[in-house]
């Protein structure tokens, strides 16, 4: 049988205990809880312990408003019915409406905030994306909550027009002030923009278009297609003859004494633009070296099946030479020809000072020519070609630019005329009125002659009639 029979009593001499050890507790500024740690700001326990009574808290609170809930009852009394288009009864919201209102005027009478601003602006936040989304996903206006969204928006006409109107009158405001970016931080308004810019780049990546215009595929082995690279070459060849015009480095625009094309800073660094022309030719020779030991495309890196290049690079190439040659300008450096050549002055003898020994250019070729055929490659491009010379490419390349396939240049006839009495010859002819005057001056008729032509009789059928 339980020694203390009396509840009551019992009961009194544990409350009695409890104000004594947390009076003793709160006299000594320790948690009234586990009476071993400090007592948070304003508070009876220390936070450990705050943050499991809200917990058990919060699982009482779920719990008993679900079967409240269930029982349309108030969930915050459970004994009456809610008040129409509210959660909880009117006494109920009358009561939590005064003891906020109270708390509210204490707070700010001791000059403390009436919530936690982090835990307030942390809430918010959650609580404006949670709204924002069910909005969206309803199709209605994500703003105000009423009117449907507009086609391809999250917002209503009137609440984008008064976006728009708000946001004229911000960037005028931040303008007249020397702002940028309508007044808004510029290191997170360019964050944005950079993670923007980001995102849909990988997009297009892997949809295989150009990262810049998203218009057009990019070049294999490449993020960008060919207008915009040459675009973007372009820019930075204008952009470096203005520097170097001005007498600035062409990386920073700083001024770069003596016409020098870098300053001291950009110079000192290390860069492929600002490196060693020596070193930056023995890494691009070990770099070709290495991919046409692995069979890929020297240009690219993509599989080659062991030619030089694959055939969109030569595609590729080729292209931008046509394109070159058709403006009339180097098709190395893009400066200006002339005489229809394919090469600058500067690129014409650089080029051929880079030759060296002819010799042992075509002792090189020769050699190469054994390798491959040995190989069973083809001895231009380096492709399979197992038991002839040439692939099929190559090989028509080679036999059309040959005089057999061109056949026979089509030249202007000539006439000769030839008596039929004595078989003396005149001529020959360029013209058919030097035929005419032939027979003029030396007094002949048709009957008394033979007009010979040395045109072919196809191009006689052929020809354009006059």
């Amino acid at each position: 049988m339980c020694k203390h029979s009396d509840i009551e009593a019992r009961r009194a001499r544990d409350l009695e205990r409890w104000r004594r050890r947390s009076a003793e507790r709160e006299a000594r500024g320790l948690c009234q809880g586990c009476g071993k740690a400090e007592t948070a700001p304003g508070r009876t326990r220390c936070e450990p312990c705050l943050e499991k009574r809200r917990a058990a808290d919060r699982e009482r609170h779920h719990r008993r408003t679900a079967e409240r809930l269930a029982a349309g009852m108030c969930p915050k009394c459970g004994k009456r019915e809610p008040a129409p288009g509210l959660a909880n009864c009117s006494p109920c919201n009358e009561r939590q409406n005064a003891s906020s209102r109270a708390r509210v005027s204490r707070l700010r009478a001791e000059g403390r905030p009436a919530r936690d601003p982090e835990r307030a602006k942390a809430y918010q936040r959650e609580r404006k994306r949670r709204l924002h989304a069910e909005r969206k996903a309803a199709g209605i206006c994500t703003r105000c909550g009423r009117a449907q969204a507009r086609p391809g928006g999250t917002a209503c006409e009137t609440c984008a027009e008064k976006d728009r109107a708000h946001d004229r009158l911000r960037h005028e405001r931040a303008k007249a002030q020397g702002l940028a970016y309508g007044g808004r931080d510029p290191e997170a308004k360019r964050k944005a923009g950079r993670k923007a810019g980001r995102k849909r780049a990988e997009a297009r990546k892997a949809a295989g278009m150009c990262i810049r215009c998203g218009k057009e595929p990019a070049v294999p082995g490449r993020s960008m297609c060919e207008p915009c690279r040459e675009n973007r070459r372009q820019a930075r060849r204008q952009r470096n003859r203005k520097r170097r015009a001005a007498g600035l480095c062409i990386r920073c625009g700083t001024p770069a004494p003596g016409g020098k094309t870098y300053c001291a800073e950009c110079a000192t660094t290390n860069g492929w633009g600002r490196r060693d022309p020596a070193e930056r030719r023995e890494e691009a020779r070990q770099r070709y070296a290495e991919r046409r030991a692995r069979g890929d495309c020297t240009t690219c890196g993509n599989p080659a099946d062991g030619a030089a290049e694959c055939p969109a690079c030569r595609n590729v190439a080729k292209e931008r030479y046509d394109a070159r040659r058709a403006a009339g300008i180097c098709v190395r450096c893009q400066a200006p020809t002339y005489d229809g050549a394919a090469y600058c002055a500067p690129c014409a003898v650089t080029k051929a000072e880079s030759r060296g020994d002819r010799e042992a250019e075509y002792a090189a070729r020769r050699q190469q020519y054994a390798e491959r055929r040995a190989r069973g490659q083809c001895v231009q491009c380096g492709a399979r070609s197992p038991g002839v010379a040439r692939c099929d490419p190559c090989a028509r390349r080679h036999a059309e630019s040959s005089g057999t396939w061109r056949g026979i240049p089509v030249w202007a006839p000539t006439w000769t005329v030839v008596e039929l009495a004595t078989g003396h010859e005149h001529g020959p002819f360029d013209r058919e009125s030097d035929v005419a005057l032939c027979l003029a001056f030396g007094k002949l008729s048709r009957d008394e002659v033979e007009i010979i032509c040395d045109a072919s009789p196809m191009a006689t059928l052929t020809a354009w009639p006059d």
